[in-house]
């Protein structure tokens, strides 16, 4: 016990040495952590975050996925099956590679993988999984309404599509529940329904789980975000050689995701800033829920990780708290 109190004191001393500083948590003021609150340099305690904005997002996104089941399953019935594919200009110079989806789907894997990572591993969390759970909901019900107003013809004569039925409640709702824990993932389930052309929920999710990586991940492994946005144009041309959609659901597909990623965002920077009410991107019907997601974040904090918990050990007469392992 005696020699682990002395490790944990030199690892205290070291992590609050003016040379190795750069390589720890520099916390957010606003934010003070338990080394400071103890050690006196701040009043008061550390602000709680609450979760009821990031449970509202969550349901936010559930009713978006839900939503994008439900537009397929009902407008399956509705795709012109006798209808030659649209002229495409990608379509009229490049092959179809039915196999390139795969590569696609891969990558797509890759990314939300690196997303879901940082996103349960930062330091805030909270806030930056409601972020971003509220941008892909507004993505997915954009799309949604998208793909129940609009069908066109699918985009290749190979594609297979299930026998048209009925439109009936009960037809509609066996589709959701039977397509639903696939998450649209084709190496999960082959796709049997046709329809969902217009904006790519494909390149929604590759994006945004992008936008999540280069805009949360600590510095230090920044480097992988210029990897992943080759990989991420890399996908969307994999996904239009195996004629999964036309060009233009792909352009939609990014600028939507792009768009609402950025357009959040900068939103949450000007609530902050106190220049919410003289931004004109505050006039978007869906602005009003900003404060509401960004009241209890902090207005700026640095990313970094924490891939352990913290562990309070007693040195003297006094409690000090240190981190196990936080990656900057």
């Amino acid at each position: 016990m005696k020699k682990d109190a002395e490790n944990e004191t030199l690892l205290y001393a070291y992590e609050h040495d003016d040379q190795s500083s750069k390589y720890f948590i520099k916390p957010d003021k606003s934010y003070p952590i338990d080394d400071d609150v103890e050690a006196g340099k701040t009043e008061g305690k550390l602000k709680e975050v609450s979760k009821w904005p990031t449970i509202v997002a969550t349901v936010m996104v559930g009713f978006g996925w839900l939503s994008n089941e439900v537009a397929l399953a009902w407008v399956h019935e509705r795709v012109p099956y006798d209808y030659h594919p649209l002229p495409d200009l990608f379509f009229s110079h490049f092959p179809e590679i039915r196999g390139a989806i795969r590569i696609a789907e891969y990558i797509m894997i890759i990314l939300l993988i690196s997303a879901l990572l940082v996103m349960f591993t930062h330091q805030h969390r909270w806030i930056v999984i409601r972020r971003t759970f509220f941008c892909i909901a507004m993505a997915y019900c954009f799309r949604a309404l998208c793909v129940t107003i609009f069908q066109v013809p699918v985009p290749s004569v190979n594609t297979y599509c299930a026998p048209k039925s009925n439109s009936s409640f009960e037809l509609v709702a066996g589709r959701v529940v039977k397509m639903f824990w696939s998450a649209g993932i084709e190496q999960l389930r082959p796709r049997e329904l046709c329809g969902d052309l217009i904006v790519s929920g494909h390149t929604l999710t590759i994006f945004t789980a992008f936008l999540v990586f280069k805009t949360y991940a600590p510095q230090r492994i920044q480097p992988l975000s210029h990897i992943y946005h080759v990989l991420a144009f890399t996908a969307l041309f994999s996904i239009l050689l195996a004629r999964k959609h036309y060009m233009i659901d792909i352009v939609l597909g990014y600028t939507v995701s792009t768009r609402v990623f950025m357009e959040y965002h900068a939103l949450a920077a000007s609530y902050h800033n106190g220049t919410f009410e003289t931004n004109p991107l505050s006039w978007s019907w869906w602005s009003v829920l900003v404060p509401y997601f960004e009241s209890d974040a902090p207005s700026n904090f640095h990313n970094h990780l924490l891939l352990y918990n913290r562990s309070t050990t007693r040195i003297g007469a006094k409690n000090v708290s240190v981190k196990k392992r936080s990656f900057e």
